[in-house]
């Protein structure tokens, strides 16, 4: 299972390795954060965001249509009770645009993407705090 590393640098700062990458993850200052990154509400939108761009991208490289300028829009809502993501909306933008009869097929292939698919058959989820954190 591949694993991402994230580590505290500060108040709600946290430094992410992820393979060779590192990404900062923060809060916005007003929420008490140094506004250094996104939040991972926004990671998760964005994951949703570019996994349905990739998606598309297969699908023009399919037929051909040119994908230079193409733009994806993800906006989200949340809701209380528990607190979470409520509403996630995706719109595409295509310049090229995509001929009317091959519209269902491209949202039929944008729809396969492997984060909405998580996000619609909720994943097994466990947590644990490591042995050496147990204190006495």
């Amino acid at each position: 299972m591949p694993r991402i590393t994230s580590r505290n640098t500060g108040h709600y700062r946290f430094e992410n390795t992820i393979r060779n990458h590192t990404l900062i993850v923060d809060q916005p200052i007003g929420s008490g954060g140094t506004d250094e990154g996104p939040t991972p509400l926004e990671l998760l939108a964005t994951s949703l965001g570019t996994c349905v761009g990739i998606y598309a991208v297969f699908f023009c490289e399919k037929y051909n249509i040119a994908t230079e300028g193409m733009v994806v829009h993800t906006d989200f809502d949340k809701t209380n009770n528990p607190a979470r993501v409520g509403k996630l909306a995706i719109t595409i933008e295509l310049p090229a645009g995509v001929p009317r009869d091959k519209t269902h097929a491209f949202m039929e292939t944008v729809h396969r993407c492997l984060i909405h698919n998580t996000l619609c058959n909720t994943p097994e989820i466990t947590m644990a705090l490591d042995e050496r954190s147990i204190v006495e």
